[in-house]
């Protein structure tokens, strides 16, 4: 009778290498020997041989049945099977999940000359084994200008300074432009963080004269300069709350509004949600009905406009008279 394999017992050091090979399978990676035992060379600067590094390999062959060995050309290299490095949540991924995944695999080789390229390289490996294959085309990052394109570079250091004053939360003086005017202030402000929206990056800044937050672009500060702090109470940022009712990133009074879009744009526009409490009532003539609150900003009279003759505004009239007093100044202007 034959006598059962004896269990293989590793010490400490053999223990801390072969749990860090473990990791580095697990990112996707795929080493000969030869290169394994550069990197624990390198990694743990010990003095050993290569015939060490390929004993530990056979070590983890032994306790991960998924470990393997792949033939490319003369060169063997080990790897985890497939199966092993797909993730136990794959099969609860809906679509909206892979699609973000997809997107974000894209836009992550914006980045692929940057600092980060080797953390960037591991992190779409694992993407990968989610969202198989280059199917999103990241050239329409670069491509399609709705907005406008703004260079940023003449900016780099201003705004490396305004990072740095969200940070170390210092108080600032600054001199900047309304988003549709040409009117100048000048603020004593507390920058809260920043967005990328419509082709501009702007800048969250509580200004205590203003009585609450604003969204400035960063093109329209000309001026930062320290400012002692500001001792009366600030309030903490509500995101949600910034955003919810608002069209756009600009301030205006909050009104309740009741747009009917007719039959031939209701396909497109009454399927998609524009606010989160929107109200949808589809008609008997194939026309739908949507109420919800927004601020009566200069983008949402604007977004309203852009739809064109398949809208019709039912309420506020204040909505209305807006509409219609953009609408003759356009005519009066390319008369």
């Amino acid at each position: 009778m034959r006598k059962p394999k004896p269990k293989t017992i590793i010490g400490t050091d053999q223990a801390r290498r072969v749990i860090w090979m473990y990791n580095r399978f697990l990112e996707g990676n795929s080493y000969a020997s030869a290169e394994m035992y550069e990197e624990i060379i390198k990694t743990f600067k010990v003095n050993i041989s290569l015939r060490t590094v390929q004993r530990d390999l056979r070590i983890l062959h032994e306790m991960i049945p998924n470990m393997e060995q792949v033939n490319v050309g003369r060169q063997v290299y080990w790897q985890l099977s497939k199966n092993a490095l797909t993730p136990l949540y794959l099969s609860k991924i809906d679509a909206n999940d892979k699609l973000g995944f997809y997107f974000l695999k894209a836009y992550l080789k914006q980045f692929k000359n940057s600092v980060i390229s080797d953390e960037l390289q591991k992190l779409s490996k694992k993407i990968e084994k989610i969202a198989d294959g280059n199917l999103y085309i990241e050239e329409s990052f670069n491509s399609i200008a709705e907005h406008g394109k703004y260079d940023y570079q003449k900016h780099n250091v201003f705004f490396e300074d305004l990072l740095q004053a969200i940070i170390n939360k210092q108080w600032l003086n600054i001199t900047y432009r309304d988003l549709f005017t040409t009117e100048i202030h000048h603020q004593f402000a507390l920058f809260r963080g920043f967005f990328f929206f419509r082709g501009s990056i702007l800048f969250i800044a509580f200004v205590p004269r203003k009585h609450g937050d604003l969204a400035i672009p960063l093109e329209n500060i000309s001026n930062s300069s320290p400012a002692e702090p500001y001792n009366d109470y600030v309030p903490e940022f509500n995101a949600k709350a910034f955003f919810e009712n608002r069209y756009g990133v600009s301030d205006g009074p909050l009104i309740n509004v009741e747009l009917q879009f007719l039959p031939e744009i209701a396909p497109l526009y009454a399927s998609r949600q524009w606010h989160p409490k929107q109200e949808v009532f589809p008609q008997s003539d194939d026309s739908v009905i949507i109420k919800f609150p927004i601020m009566m900003n200069a983008e949402f009279i604007k977004w309203v406009m852009s739809i064109g003759k398949g809208l019709k505004i039912l309420s506020p009239q204040i909505l209305i008279d807006q509409v219609k007093e953009q609408c003759e100044a356009v005519l009066i202007l390319n008369s």
